[in-house]
């Protein structure tokens, strides 16, 4: 029989760490959230999916992962986002571009979405559009703007004293 071998345990960030987390030592919270994070993504994917003909899309679908991100981090003290935040925002900003400038260098107007449909045998028929690459891009740039802000904000001390403070 092989030893069972221990998980790692996740990699703090600058300074946190679940004992230092505002609520990180709150077993409710710790068990509520993985559910919660789980199932806010899952709604959220599904808004970012159906978003180019329905109510939903890139905007709202990255305000919900933000929003389960932060969930996330308040319940570990960890980030669940393995990378720097704004590091997916130039990501999302190029697709979105090029989403646009695509149709317009096939003599398009500006953004004209494409569509069509495909079927398979797991999912059906169903419409597939260029406009969710567009999505995904705004996806992108509101969670890593978003998650740079709430990270800058979760990380303010407000012991340390600036210059100016009497």
């Amino acid at each position: 029989m092989s030893p069972r071998r221990k998980k790692p345990a996740p990699v703090p960030l600058t300074g946190d760490s679940p004992t230092t987390a505002p609520l990180g030592n709150d077993p409710i919270l710790r068990s509520v959230s993985r559910a919660a994070f789980a199932l806010v993504l899952l709604f959220a994917f599904l808004l970012l999916w159906r978003g180019h003909n329905a109510p939903g899309g890139g905007f709202i679908a990255g305000l919900m992962t933000v929003g389960a991100l932060i969930l996330h981090r308040m319940a570990t003290g960890t980030s669940a986002l393995h990378v720097d935040p704004l590091r997916l925002v130039p990501w999302g900003l190029a697709l979105a571009f090029l989403t646009g400038l695509v149709p317009y260098l096939l003599g398009r107007p500006f953004l004209k979405s494409a569509y069509g449909y495909l079927t398979t045998p797991l999912t059906g028929e169903f419409e597939w559009a260029s406009a969710l690459l567009f999505d995904f891009g705004v996806y992108l740039v509101v969670v890593g703007g978003s998650l740079a802000i709430a990270y800058a904000l979760i990380d303010v001390d407000p012991q340390e004293r600036v210059e100016g403070d009497e």
